[in-house]
């Protein structure tokens, strides 16, 4: 064994998980249970992210939840982690008076539990990664700067991103060549801040010389900086790793309350500690430490022995390789919960997908189309189950329902003539016939009665009733217990009622929540028809008075106000951009902004249950086929980074059939994703490249000659108006692609010559005469090249 593996059996490498996210945003669904145990594709998201630990290599997993801790620890104890043969142990801490993370994190800090480099990361973290390496390359890297505390891991996305967070902007100030984090600026998006207020110290920085021969620092003689990033497209994963400092400043700083805005921001811009922090991007490519932390790692390999375990440093010298890629995300909140489950539901984060299911229970077999059922799933012979589908243990869906991009817990019912679409039902909720719900997330045991609409971004909390004959509004939250306060506090914090306040309250058990519902429902059959109107607050007698004007006669259930939506009055006083940020952020569940209009449209509740009620059939194509651009795009650029399989075309033809895209937009969609990736500044070794990674998905949107003559008028509209391409590139851009695309048997000549000629003929705006010039000479070519085949052919025939 190598000197690194032998020390690092010593230091066991641990996780501190935290397992309460001291926020509301899931709010009703986690009043009963803590939020790391909601379902993420029918399974407990706490079950990923000790997956993604214990793939790593630790060796305890220490989790600290304030709510409903004592829940986490009876599931803890009856889950496979308990097991004598689990290689990790898991352990549960009890934080009952902490009111932030970072109160959280100065408990363990009390325990004295953490004494080495440690990983710092959320109950709700989604990964398929190996944390080894890069423990040891922060490990490593401390040894050349011994003010390192910290290595952040951030993923690079474009800002459309479905990850990406649409209620707060970030911008990351990076060194890049040794990859340290100078400053984080976090604001929220509204109100739109038109400036981003940069320390001078993160711009005008001093780098710490590095001693060539040893690679250590010289705390003593300073550098300047020659090059500083300023990033806005990084996402937080919610993975850091950490030194024992981390936990030990947070208790020096006791106003500090959360990590990225509190800890890391003031930690980077104070003038008094000289702590430093590191970010390592994935990107999908791979990285190198630099020769300096490689030269000390090969000089003292026992100061970086702790958690190096993969990483032989005996050897010496090299250079030690840091993959880039990967998959993680955070559960930050509903609108990342729809976007990772897609993920996994799309294989993008393989091999963490449903049929590799890491809890004991049924299996889950693939279908065609990315749907998943176990083998006691029933399906009506009329219903409709299409794209990104799961359906857990027992479901049913009857005769003429439909499900689609959706998530069906163990037990779940949809009636016939019901339309599921984007949804996610936990176990045992029920969709009753001519009912339709629309990107919402249904708690465990609801029930959906007949000829209800649930409109986008609802959150219905566990046990509810709703029903018959009502539609609910979008972005509506509803729960079983009357709230604690008439209304929530502006913002979606919902502070009134948050997970931990109902801790102290109440005590009930799922039995006495059954006897509870059976009880209201037969209450309400019997006396609250003639309660429409009256308040939705408990009544001086103890009998629970309902919401029955929104939820319905048979409703059981309060609705929580929530002032964060914008007032009508107050429309006029701000901008269509402003307004259109601000429906962005109130979205509970990720989604396009064509579904407002949806949502708002006034539909008739008709009388009769033989049809269903909410068919908007046009609405789910368009739907579909955005979603499918959407994946496509996320397919090109797999391609293209050169992470393509050979199933990734399978794949998206497969799933282009499933939601019956439109073939002809393949085309515009994917020459316009390779052409913006051409690096303009090589060209044309640059597109010779792109094009060559891209020929497969090109030619599949590329087949009759009018389509090779569509797709030359899309490349011209391309070169001729896209503001990117300079002027000084746009004819030679555009004579490099066609030729290449002829090269690459794409186009042929005849459907070139064609369209050169027809385009002769069109006004100049419509095509461009510079661009027809550029390939004039091309043209001529092709016309003598085939002048001389035909003479060829008149001679050989002759000679015959």
């Amino acid at each position: 064994k190598s000197i690194a593996t032998k020390i690092s059996e010593k230091k066991e490498l641990k996780a501190v998980v935290l397992a309460d996210s001291f926020d509301d945003l899931f709010q009703p669904l986690a009043l009963n249970k803590p939020r790391c145990l909601l379902p993420l594709c029918n399974v407990p998201m706490i079950e990923y992210t000790l997956e993604f630990l214990a793939a790593s290599g630790v060796s305890e997993a220490i989790l600290i939840c304030k709510s409903h801790s004592e829940k986490l620890q009876a599931y803890i104890r009856q889950s496979k982690w308990k097991r004598s043969s689990t290689p990790m142990k898991v352990n549960t801490t009890a934080a009952q008076s902490a009111t932030s993370v970072c109160d959280a994190l100065r408990k363990i800090d009390e325990s004295s539990v953490i004494t080495s480099d440690f990983i710092l990361c959320t109950g709700l973290v989604v990964s398929n990664m190996n944390l080894t390496e890069l423990v040891a390359a922060h490990v490593a890297n401390k040894s050349r700067d011994r003010n390192q505390i910290m290595t952040m891991l951030l993923r690079e996305a474009a800002s459309t991103h479905r990850l990406f967070d649409k209620s707060d902007e970030s911008v990351y100030i990076i060194e890049p060549s040794t990859s340290r984090l100078l400053a984080v600026n976090t604001s929220p998006s509204l109100p739109r801040a038109h400036d981003v207020d940069i320390p001078t110290n993160a711009i005008i920085y001093k780098m710490p010389k590095v001693e060539p021969r040893t690679g250590f620092i010289d705390t003593n003689e300073s550098v300047y900086s020659p090059e500083v990033e300023l990033r806005a497209d990084l996402i937080d994963t919610h993975v850091s790793i950490c030194s024992p400092e981390v936990l030990s400043l947070l208790t020096e700083n006791f106003d500090y309350q959360v990590m990225r805005r509190d800890f890391v921001h003031r930690t980077l811009v104070s003038d008094l500690l000289s702590s430093t922090i590191y970010a390592h991007i994935l990107t999908g490519s791979s990285s190198v430490l630099s020769e300096a932390v490689s030269a000390a790692a090969a000089t003292s390999p026992e100061a970086l022995a702790p958690a190096l375990g993969a990483l032989d440093l005996s050897a010496g010298g090299g250079i030690t390789s840091v993959s880039h890629s990967g998959y993680a995300a955070g559960v930050a909140d509903t609108a990342a919960y729809d976007a990772i489950s897609r993920d996994l539901i799309g294989r993008w984060a393989y091999p963490l997908c449903p049929d590799s299911n890491p809890i004991d229970g049924p299996p889950y077999s693939y279908h065609r189309g990315a749907v998943y059922k176990t083998p006691s799933v029933f399906l009506g012979r009329e219903s409709r189950v299409d794209h990104h589908v799961i359906l857990g243990p027992n479901s049913h869906v009857a005769d003429h329902a439909r499900v689609f991009d959706s998530v069906l817990g163990s037990g779940c019912r949809v009636s016939g003539q019901s339309v599921v679409h984007g949804s996610y039902l936990f176990d045992g909720a029920s969709v009753g016939r001519g009912s339709a719900v629309e990107k919402s997330i249904l708690g465990e045991r609801v029930t959906i009665l007949e000829n209800v609409v649930i409109e986008r971004g609802c959150l219905i909390g566990d046990d509810v009733v709703i029903g018959p004959n009502v539609r609910i509004a979008a972005f509506s939250r509803i729960s079983r217990r009357a709230p604690q306060s008439s209304q929530a506090p502006a913002n979606n914090d919902f502070d009134s009622y948050s997970e931990a306040s109902y801790d102290s309250d109440v005590e009930d058990s799922d039995e006495s929540d059954d006897a509870n519902i059976a009880r209201d429902k037969d209450h309400q059959v019997a006396s609250h028809a003639s309660t429409i109107g009256q308040s939705s607050q408990p009544s001086s007698a103890g009998i629970e008075v309902f919401d029955t004007q929104t939820l319905g006669a048979s409703g059981v259930g309060y609705v929580w106000v929530d002032d964060a939506e914008v007032d009508s009055d107050l429309e006029d006083d701000i901008s269509d951009e402003e307004l259109d940020s601000r429906i962005r952020i109130l979205r509970s569940i990720g989604s396009n902004l064509n579904d407002v209009e949806l949502a708002n449209a006034e539909l008739a509740v008709e009388d009769s249950v033989d049809q269903p009620e909410w068919q908007p059939e046009s609405a789910f194509a368009q739907d579909s086929q955005e979603h499918f651009e959407y994946e496509l795009i996320l397919t090109i650029n797999t391609v293209l980074e050169g992470r393509a399989t050979e199933m990734t075309m399978t794949d998206i033809r497969t799933f282009r059939m499933t939601c019956n895209a439109d073939q002809d937009r393949i085309r515009p969609v994917v020459l316009e994703e390779v052409l913006n990736a051409i690096d303009l500044a090589a060209l044309p070794s640059s597109a010779k490249t792109t094009l060559a990674k891209a020929v497969q998905l090109i030619k599949w949107g590329i087949n009759s000659g009018a389509e090779q003559v569509d797709a030359i008028s899309i490349i011209e509209r391309h070169c001729a108006t896209n503001p990117a391409v300079g002027d000084d590139v746009r004819g030679r851009l555009f004579k490099v692609v066609v030729c290449m695309l002829y090269e690459l048997d794409i186009l042929e000549d005849l459907a070139i010559i064609s369209w050169y000629n027809r385009s002769l003929k069109r006004p100049d705006d419509e095509v461009s005469p510079k661009l027809l010039d550029t390939i004039k000479a091309f043209v001529d070519m092709l016309n003598e090249s085939d002048d001389e085949d035909e003479s060829d052919d008149e001679d050989s025939s002759s000679e015959e």
